[in-house]
């Protein structure tokens, strides 16, 4: 199914079908969503949480060479709130979290292209210096081949990647888990496959030019209320404000953890001082979206060439519209 899928686009691409698709969504913005780069050297494929370091950068190529213009994130959300312009088919780029991988890969292959990009970042994993045992746990045990497991290992994958437990304790579970399961986490640890940047080098990414701006300070919102909202966001402002140059950009866009959001959750962010946030939901952003419910294009290694063209092109998003329009009403 997937093969006909990717012949289908190419043959729309072939007939001239993306340029007709960029012309009747010329007035939407592509804002691109991005995590980190694999940068384990074992080969595995990544997903939509973290790209090979070439993928990346092909992708900023084929952004150049199909000519589509990449402005700011400031400047996009100012236009979709019919404050400011952009030009036809503009593209922003935004990265989720703040990986090693986004400081060592991203931000050189952003500069050699002269493309502007905003980070949103969640604090708390920078100031641990420590890998994110749930992130490692889970992803290890894919690399591994998802193979059954001794019961102990089992119980020590559980408690790496029970992210309500104290990172000392899941740190000693991730211990135990590959002790259990015969894995090496050296190549992984001498990489820094799975740490975030240092709060030194968030600062210098920031000084370089990269756009830093909020996540919440613990990756989550918990129960999304307008307390946990404005906790997370004055924690996460506060705690960037000390790690960022002086000449950073004011904090004011966010982005919701995992995609859990909520209208109750943005009208607390705008009370917050928050102007805009982004969610996972899959799509283009239109001129007078409820701001702080504005949606992405995730790309990732899974997705083909001919798939991202798809998406930066709008026809994407014209099919899944036309998909909305046609499911069927449900009778109850």
């Amino acid at each position: 199914m997937r093969r006909v899928k990717l012949a289908m686009l190419r043959t729309v691409r072939a007939l001239g079908g993306f340029t007709l698709a960029r012309r009747m969504t010329r007035s939407g913005v592509r804002i691109l969503c991005y995590h980190g780069t694999w940068r384990a050297a074992d080969g595995f494929a990544g997903d939509a949480m973290f790209m090979g370091q070439e993928t990346f950068r092909r992708r900023l190529e084929t952004i150049r060479r199909l000519g589509y213009p990449v402005v700011s994130l400031d400047d996009a959300v100012r236009a979709l709130k019919g404050a400011g312009r952009v030009p036809a088919g503009s593209v922003a780029i935004t990265i989720d979290d703040g990986w090693f991988g986004t400081y060592a890969d991203m931000v050189p292959a952003l500069r050699d292209h002269q493309m502007p990009a905003t980070l949103y970042c969640d604090s708390a994993h920078l100031l641990t210096r420590q890998s994110v045992p749930h992130v490692m746990a889970r992803w290890l045990r894919r690399v591994s081949g998802n193979r059954a497991m001794l019961p102990s290992a089992e119980q020590a994958f559980a408690a790496a990647t029970n992210v309500s437990a104290p990172l000392t304790e899941r740190l000693e579970a991730l211990d135990r888990f590959t002790t259990e399961a015969g894995i090496d986490q050296t190549p992984y640890r001498s990489t820094r496959a799975f740490e975030y940047m240092l709060p030194e080098e968030l600062h210098e990414a920031a000084s370089l030019g990269l756009d830093v701006q909020l996540h919440t300070h613990n990756h989550t919102l918990g129960d999304l209320s307008p307390a946990t909202v404005t906790s997370e966001v004055a924690a996460n402002r506060q705690a960037l404000g000390q790690m960022l140059p002086a000449t950073a950009a004011p904090l004011v866009h966010f982005c919701y953890p995992s995609g859990v959001c909520s209208r109750e959750a943005g009208d607390a962010l705008a009370r917050a001082g928050v102007v805009s946030a982004t969610t996972t939901q899959q799509g283009i952003a239109w001129p007078g979206m409820n701001p702080y419910l504005l949606p992405r294009l995730l790309d990732g290694e899974q997705v083909t060439e001919v798939e991202f063209e798809a998406e930066l092109s709008g026809f994407a998003d014209i099919l899944r519209g036309l998909r909305d329009v046609l499911k069927p009403v449900r009778r109850g």
